[in-house]
């Protein structure tokens, strides 16, 4: 059977494929970047693709779609997602490129995120950037979280699948950026690459598995030159990948924490970084704790009804109005769904309007207080909550407990690492928030929630791409030296046989902050 694929970039090819598959392995299979949260497991919506085919032309999971010969995929441009600390290369200032000789070396710094990516091209010699350009991970195709991903590459086949998107993403965007830039891409002497360490894993064409059972460890932990994943078995390019401290706390948090300056202060620091990982660290220049939580997905969107990237028509922030509720989205566009930071906002909003209790119930109508009555109704038989006039934006009772698991998996690994450490909320100076998630959310909204100890809200300091800052500096040999002294520093506590997490998660899990 033979599909037409129109890709993203708005060229066309066909693809063959066998009975029996879905629309999604289709495009898994063909290197199609669509997101797919569930992993395919036809739970989250989310892998929506515009089909055409003998009879119509309509929206359909591509999970749950056999394939069938003549059938049509049209894919929408989803590079439109907002990806912190990139911009378009051919919107920089000109005078950034002018001042990169002809000559002179360049590096290339890789933050490989979970949903998102971001490159940085660096002139070595005069340490200025002379562009950037971020993507969306084309691995988001097996799932939202590590734990997907890892499933998906159980099998060579699958394995070589994922190693070979991200290595081909790495060298495709490169290219892309050097040609919009005028640049020779022989002039890049280094690579600096830092991520998650499941997403090292795949950089480097390493077997992850181990990171998905206990007891979660990898096979390495980085910190050195590591010649990046290559199919073919040529001669094989090297990049420097940031250290990890353990499965779940990765390069891309030693090289945050390298920039926050966390380990040289003498005051008590806070690092958090709501990626979809979750994790966290806690300490000064004479200890560091760092752990991590399964929180991040549902902030990024992911099994929400209608979570979504941060990509035009998100919901990005929710108000109280005298009204009932007051909406903004990404681009003003009509809204879609909700990111993270509507997300949070949002479930604020309804908790302060009584519309949620303490416990995280969802009110129905005849519960409601009257001024808020008509954004309650019901959808499938459950209560929802109407976040736009049009009622096309929604959040269910099952959305509301979501985000209760995820900022109470946040809230309790904070108290677990302040009580190991004896700190107190008066004893922290400063609450680093890494990662896009961090740039845009508002701290009231998070003490509100209880996401944070409501102390700390007025200390929060956001640090944008705090991982990609750190690639950059981990081009230059000093820079690795204090990633590194950062990754020696830092304690790990395994949260999952902790039973003092067990016991602030259960406590963590009421709206009563």
């Amino acid at each position: 059977m033979h599909l037409t694929i129109h890709a993203q970039d708005g060229t066309t090819r066909s693809v063959e494929t066998a009975p029996g598959q879905t629309l999604l392995k289709v495009l898994q299979n063909a290197g199609e970047t669509v997101f797919a949260p569930c992993g395919g497991a036809g739970t989250c919506g989310r892998c929506r693709v515009l089909v055409r085919d003998g009879e119509s032309v309509g929206y359909r999971l591509a999970c749950q779609t056999p394939a069938a010969d003549g059938t049509e995929l049209i894919m929408e441009d989803i590079a439109a997602m907002r990806v912190e600390g990139a911009s378009d290369a051919e919107t920089l200032d000109k005078a950034s490129a002018d001042r990169t000789g002809e000559s002179s070396p360049l590096g290339l710094a890789v933050d490989i995120g979970t949903t998102t990516m971001v490159f940085t091209l660096v002139d070595l010699e005069t340490r200025s950037i002379v562009g950037t350009a971020g993507k969306v991970n084309p691995q988001a195709a097996f799932g939202a979280d590590v734990i997907a991903r890892i499933d998906a590459a159980s099998t060579v086949e699958g394995m070589e699948t994922l190693c070979g998107l991200l290595r081909s993403s790495i060298d495709r965007t490169r290219d892309e950026l050097c040609r919009k830039l005028h640049v020779d891409p022989a002039r890049i002497t280094r690579i600096a690459l830092v991520g998650n360490t499941t997403m090292e894993h795949f950089a480097a064409g390493l077997d992850p598995r181990s990171i998905g059972t206990s007891p979660f460890a990898p096979l390495t932990l980085f910190g050195s030159e590591i010649a990046l994943y290559e199919s073919t078995g040529d001669a094989r390019e090297s990049a420097y990948f940031a250290p990890a401290v353990a499965g779940y706390v990765g390069g891309d948090v030693t090289a945050g924490l390298c920039v926050a300056q966390v380990a040289e202060r003498e005051k008590i620091q806070l690092f958090i970084d709501l990626g979809t990982n979750g994790e966290m660290a806690l300490g000064n220049r004479d200890r560091l704790l760092c752990c991590a939580t399964a929180a991040g997905p549902a902030f990024e969107g992911a099994n929400i009804t209608f979570g979504m990237p941060a990509m035009p028509g998100a919901i990005s922030r929710v108000d109280l109005s005298e009204e009932g509720l007051a909406i903004e989205t990404i681009d003003g566009k009509e809204p879609l769904g909700l990111c993270g930071s509507g997300l949070l906002d949002a479930v604020a909003c309804l908790i302060e309007a009584g519309l949620v209790d303490e416990t995280g119930y969802l009110a129905d109508k005849d519960e409601a207080p009257s001024r808020f009555a008509l954004l309650v109704g019901r959808e499938q038989g459950q209560a929802v909550c109407y976040l736009d006039a049009a009622h096309r934006v929604y959040l269910t009772q099952k959305d509301i407990r979501c985000v209760q698991l995820a900022k109470a998996a946040l809230r309790a690994g904070i108290e677990t690492m302040m009580e190991t450490l004896g700190a107190s909320d008066d004893d922290i100076e400063n609450v680093f928030l890494a990662g896009g998630f961090g740039m845009h959310f508002r701290p009231a909204s998070a003490a509100k929630i209880g996401l944070i100890p409501p102390a700390l809200g007025a200390r929060i300091v956001p640090l944008g791409n705090a991982a990609g800052k750190g690639a950059v500096e981990a081009l230059f040999d000093e820079g690795r030296s204090a990633i590194e002294r950062v990754a020696a520093h830092c304690e790990y506590l395994e949260l999952s046989t902790s039973p003092l997490f067990n016991e602030r998660y259960i406590e963590a899990m009421g709206f009563d902050d």
